[in-house]
């Protein structure tokens, strides 16, 4: 859909100069009840006005106009794809110009934008330089204000707020994450049961279990989430610990999370490993790599995400409600390096390295995963 924003534009060009309607119409030479309806969408400025109002604010007529094209869900999903495989065949460099090539073209495509900040998140760590790294945590960050202060979509306000966040963390900039977040510290409302109750009030029955599963399931996502960082929290505290790392398990058992491609699944085992080599317990941090390992061996490729016998709503709620759908939001050459790296290049398992138990774990792991001719091209390059 195609759709001229310049009443939008004219109100944020005007109030960003600080300049009153009154003015902005005595500068062009019309009234101000004209400037009013302009900002109001009820009417356009004369074709022969567009000049005058861009040369005014600084900016071409095509800004002015606040013309972009929009893209729809399965367009976002087709160029996400095809940059994460970009990503992991050509330089970070040629790709990022790539991308903001389209940044710029479909500006005011919020979920585009969106989806962009995600994929220069996920692949940030290819940069060459820590420089050219802090580059793209502050385009990121300036893309979330862009959407947070121009986008009418709350889920999109929020999904920017969030990434913004994790953009501010990757630059150790702790106490503006705090300020982004610290909402989160508010008692639970009891929303959810709201809306399951209110779903079964108007008799769809189905519809609430369907809204109960997407949310049980988020909640069980989030709770193994902060269960892994505990965790690593209360790596000096063994008794602690070891109930955490448990619980963990407990959570991945009984709710089959083995069957579905979230990264604290894995990643709760490595956090565990390294607590217990800290601990000195060789034995037990072993055990931990074999469980990471023997769930990463489990999983099919071409990666997709599926849900599981319990959870066998959410795939299609991922479809519907995701940038990149049921995909996965960095491209199978790189998942494969990174389960690999995970245990075979980490500094923490240093001490492993001729443990006749561990590399058996990395020979297994590099022997399922496959050392394909693109995972040695990616090396390479």
């Amino acid at each position: 859909m195609k759709v001229l924003n310049i009443g939008k534009c004219i109100v944020h060009m005007r109030k960003k100069r600080g300049i009153t309607q009154e003015q902005l119409a005595d500068y062009i030479g019309v009234s101000k009840a004209s400037v009013s309806k302009w900002e109001s969408g009820s009417c356009y400025p004369d074709v022969l006005l567009l000049p005058e109002l861009a040369a005014y604010f600084n900016i071409s007529v095509d800004e002015l106009l606040g013309y972009s094209p929009q893209l729809t869900k399965e367009e976002i999903k087709k160029i996400y794809i095809g940059l994460s495989h970009e990503f992991a065949v050509r330089s970070f460099d040629e790709v990022r110009t790539q991308c903001n090539t389209l940044i710029k073209k479909y500006y005011s495509c919020f979920p585009f934008l969106l989806s962009m900040i995600q994929l220069l998140l996920n692949y940030s760590i290819m940069a060459k330089t820590e420089v050219m790294k802090r580059e793209v945590f502050q385009q990121c960050i300036l893309l979330c204000k862009r959407i947070k202060e121009e986008s009418e979509n709350i889920s999109d306000i929020k999904d920017a707020n969030t990434k913004e966040a994790f953009a501010e963390m990757a630059l150790g900039n702790s106490e503006e994450v705090i300020r982004l977040l610290d909402n989160k510290l508010a008692p639970y409302s009891g929303d959810d049961s709201i809306l399951i109750n209110a779903y079964r009030m108007k008799g769809k029955a189905d519809q609430a279990k369907i809204v109960n599963q997407i949310l049980l399931y988020n909640k069980v996502i989030n709770t193994l989430t902060l269960l892994n960082n505990y965790l690593s929290l209360n790596i000096e505290e063994p008794v602690l610990f070891e109930k955490i790392y448990s619980q963990g398990l407990q959570i991945i058992d009984s709710f089959q999370l083995k069957d579905i491609l979230t990264n604290d699944v894995f990643g709760i085992h490595i956090a565990a490993a390294q607590g217990y080599l800290m601990e000195q317990k060789k034995e037990k941090a072993i055990d931990a790599l074999e469980r990471y390992v023997d769930t990463v061996c489990k999983i099919q490729f071409p990666l997709i995400f599926k849900g599981n016998e319990y959870f066998n709503q959410v795939a299609e709620w991922f479809e519907d409600n995701n940038c990149i759908g049921t995909n996965t939001p960095l491209d199978e050459i790189t998942i494969k390096k990174n389960f690999i790296n995970t245990v075979a290049e980490n500094p923490a398992f240093a001490s492993l390295r001729g443990d006749k138990r561990y590399n058996l774990l990395v020979e297994k792991l590099k022997g399922k995963l496959g050392e394909t001719d693109e995972c040695h091209k990616y090396r390479k390059s």
